[in-house]
């Protein structure tokens, strides 16, 4: 994402990936037990929520005559199941025993586990059944909400010479933390996350610079979301939550953006912080990639060197994928069997493996993105359209990566990321770094596209 370092107010070239976001979350509902549960719907790939505990048996009725046992508790309904979903309904209420003073009723099976998350996740089990007078047991969690897919169809490249992109008003916002904007700063890590666009705002200042996230919605409103979030590089991980690369922290963050507090996802290498970690991306089966340049680090640094890494789904320790100089951008082909990556050099592709492991990395589109490149995105046609100074190349990933040609973007100093978002994921968001006012300045433009694209 950012290709900039802080210098008293200036920067130097380089820098998520992209990394973009889309999806949102529930709450989950609570009801009685009783009917037998079902499995809830499968997603695609991702974390299984947990089995429901067993109902506790209904009470015995008083001894009188003839009468039959109570009936089963109503069945427990599951609550749409969100951020890694919560438990589902309760334990079902009881059924009273009849009048002849049946037994209690056996306990009620535990709930089907939720289906596994596939870019998103699935719904949770709904409770099990109770036998006469029991309370059925609660459903399983489930996973986060659905990921944000391509629809199918066919999709055609853009006329990048008809593209138009028009700025947003109130972004970033001009207070305090901008100097009321007079001051350099940088608009980064696009990312559409259900009803809003969230971006990071870099002020300037000593390494690392303060940092916050900004949420924008499809009409233009713009509200803080994470005032002191250090972030760059902005995505959506399995689980629904807002991810970022941090370079205040030297790590990579999960922010509640309810709460405001945050979690750390990865938080080094070999026992030393990373440098400044700039731009991720997610794959469907929880593998996170993203880069660490030396932009906006402390010095010495950390690591030494400046990395691209991978981490595993359920993992806590990165696996260091290349020594490149200065990654900045990293995305996935939309079949998820390419990684690109973005450095001082250029575009590099890189073929990702069954596992998440990647192979030697190729260099394509030198003729247009040669010596350097910062965040990506990508349409559903499979272009890559990647930042570079004052303008957006769009390429075809394939082969050699032919040039479909380039948006230019004069009015801010250099282009940063680029993410696609709206209620039909076909509004083009592209941030830019600069003076606060006046001349090439920071900011966050839009386009209407022919055809959708990836949220980061």
């Amino acid at each position: 994402m950012t290709t900039t370092r802080w210098v008293n107010a200036g920067r130097l070239l380089i820098f998520l990936a992209v990394a973009g976001c889309s999806g949102g979350s529930g709450n989950p509902d609570s009801s009685t037990g009783g009917a037998a549960g079902t499995t809830g719907a499968a997603g695609r790939g991702g974390t299984t929520g947990t089995a429901g505990t067993v109902g506790g048996a209904g009470a015995g009725g008083s001894v009188g005559s003839g009468g039959n046992g109570g009936g089963a508790g109503t069945a427990g309904t599951i609550g749409v199941a969100g951020m890694g979903g919560t438990n589902g309904g309760t334990v079902g209420t009881s059924g009273r025993g009849g009048a002849s003073g049946g037994p209690a009723g056996a306990g009620g099976t535990a709930g089907a586990t939720g289906g596994t998350s596939g870019r998103g996740g699935a719904s949770a089990g709904t409770g099990g059944s109770g036998a006469s007078g029991t309370g059925g047991a609660g459903g399983g969690t489930g996973g986060a909400t659905t990921r944000w897919t391509c629809p199918a169809g066919t999709f055609t490249a853009p006329n990048p010479s008809s593209i138009t992109l028009t700025k947003i008003a109130g972004v970033p916002p001009f207070d305090s933390f901008n100097n009321n904007g007079n001051n350099f700063g940088n608009i980064e890590g696009d990312c559409w996350l259900g009803d809003a666009l969230y971006v990071s705002e870099l002020a300037s200042g000593n390494n690392p610079p303060p940092a916050r996230i900004l949420r924008v919605t499809s009409t233009g409103s713009v509200s803080i979301a994470y005032a002191t979030s250090g972030s760059n590089g902005l995505a959506i991980d399995l689980m629904g939550r807002l991810i970022g690369a941090s370079h205040t922290a030297g790590a990579v963050l999960a922010f509640n953006l309810t709460n405001m507090t945050s979690t750390p996802v990865v938080s080094g290498y070999m026992g030393k912080r990373l440098n400044t970690p700039n731009d991720l991306t997610v794959r469907s089966d929880g593998t996170i990639y993203f880069s660490d340049p030396d932009f906006q680090a402390p010095s010495p640094l950390p690591q030494g060197v400046t990395r691209v890494y991978r981490l595993p789904p359920g993992a806590t320790e990165p696996i260091a994928i290349e020594t490149r100089s200065n990654p900045n951008g990293v995305t996935l082909s939309l079949d998820e069997k390419f990684l690109f990556v973005t450095d001082g050099q250029g575009l590099w592709r890189y073929p990702v493996n069954t596992d998440g492991s990647t192979g030697t990395a190729t260099q394509i589109a030198q003729g247009a993105i040669g010596g350097g490149g910062d965040g990506m995105g990508i349409d559903c046609a499979g272009n890559l359209y990647v930042a570079l100074q004052q303008k957006v190349f769009i390429v075809d990933p394939t082969g050699s990566g032919t040039s479909r040609g380039s948006i230019s973007m004069t009015a801010v100093q250099a282009v940063t990321n680029i993410a696609f978002g709206g209620a039909n994921h076909q509004t083009l968001y592209v941030s830019g770094l600069g003076n606060g006012t006046g001349g090439s300045s920071m900011g966050l433009y839009r386009a209407d596209m022919p055809l959708p694209g990836m949220p980061y």
